[in-house]
């Protein structure tokens, strides 16, 4: 699974509801901020084992739960992939992907953590 941070931007408000928590959520994952790394690097990872080298774009999110109260829920990442074969030097484009993930705001330290659900894949030292 992959865990990330997001940092808030100073005088960030944690949102109250899933419409605030919607608007906010391009601000804080857009694909040309700080956070961008992390989250398409997550991406990368989670599709890894099934294709290889990929590029993520056209991110959008989906609220599917939100606690205001303890902070935390869920959401729906939507991107588009695409994939490059080396050997051909062949790409083939994956539209409307998704991935779910957990998170949940820690105002304190000015973070947003998130989680996936993908799991991780043994590595070959873990197979023997």
């Amino acid at each position: 699974m992959q865990l990330f941070d997001v940092s808030l931007p100073t005088g960030f408000a944690i949102p109250e509801n899933n419409e605030q928590l919607t608007l906010s959520l391009p601000l804080l994952l857009a694909s040309d901020g700080a956070s961008a790394p992390g989250l398409t690097s997550a991406l990368q990872y989670e599709n890894k084992p099934k294709f290889g080298p990929s590029a993520i774009s056209n991110l959008r999110f989906e609220v599917v739960q939100y606690h205001p109260v303890s902070l935390n829920g869920r959401l729906r990442v939507m991107y588009d992939m695409q994939l490059t074969f080396g050997c051909e030097d062949l790409t083939k484009d994956h539209l409307n992907q998704h991935s779910y993930y957990n998170f949940w705001f820690v105002p304190a330290k000015g973070l947003l953590h998130l989680k996936s659900d993908a799991p991780e894949m043994p590595t070959t030292a873990n197979e023997f």
